[in-house]
């Protein structure tokens, strides 16, 4: 398989790449980022020749023509891809304002995900969040809610969303609230009803990667009726293992 794999730096995609640099099934992996990370320091250690890591200039490509997109190295990383994978994301704080979060969390992935749907990737994989809803009060789910409904819309022959609650893990960043959530009730998880139990980041990569061996193309979403889309939530993660034999 070749993988395309979008925000490969970050807590889940992290985990995300290092399952993929394992998997024999996996040939290739690309990778658009910022800037080019130590292979090393994401915890890849077997595998590297798999992956093309490329710096880009993602501000650049938002503000370009639509053929200009075409062009790009970026579209054209994506054909062949069977599967792209999206962990792209950031917090408020963050991003600085609700426009650069609305950047990061919902025009960047709309835009790099219409580039592969035109380059032929039948299969798109993306993390969503807990309580996704157009319509929300709260900006950030109503954010990600705007990103499934404009993945849904794009057509892919499979769709993988997934919505976990919080992450379990160690972020690049500080995030001082999380932190705190996670030693709260990081001590007992199981004390928490599953749909709202925070969930590590490397069970969350086993689903995505699982899901990705294994595409929705036949099952119909019950939330909308959509063929080949299939969202998974925060209490499944629980309920159908931690890593990717498990969820197989």
């Amino acid at each position: 398989m070749k993988v395309a794999l979008l925000g490969s730096t970050g807590l889940i995609g992290k985990s995300v790449a290092q399952l993929l640099s394992r998997l024999d099934d996996v040939e290739s992996v690309f990778c658009p980022v910022r800037s080019v990370p130590d292979l090393n320091a994401l915890g890849i250690f077997n595998g590297v020749s798999k992956f093309n890591f490329e710096a880009v200039d993602f501000n650049a490509l938002l503000s370009a023509r639509p053929e200009e997109q075409w062009a790009s190295s970026v579209c054209k990383n994506f054909t062949g891809c069977d599967a792209v994978i999206c962990c792209l994301g950031t917090t408020l704080k963050q991003a600085g304002s609700k426009p650069a979060q609305e950047k990061v969390d919902l025009r960047l992935p709309l835009t790099l995900a219409a580039l592969a749907k035109r380059q032929g990737v039948k299969h798109f994989l993306c993390v969503s969040a807990m309580g996704a809803n157009s319509h929300s009060p709260f900006f950030y789910n109503r954010l990600k809610g705007q990103l499934e409904e404009g993945l849904t819309m794009m057509g892919f022959e499979s769709l993988t969303l997934v919505r976990p609650s919080l992450l379990l893990g160690k972020h690049k960043d500080k995030r001082f609230g999380e932190e705190l959530m996670q030693k709260l009730f990081g001590l007992h998880p199981e004390w928490i009803p599953a749909h709202f139990r925070p969930v590590p980041a490397e069970t969350v990569a086993a689903h995505l990667v699982a899901n990705m061996l294994k595409p929705p193309v036949d099952h119909v979403c019950a939330t909308d009726g959509v063929k080949g889309k299939r969202i998974i939530y925060n209490r499944q993660f629980f309920k159908f293992g931690k890593n990717i034999s498990e969820v197989l």
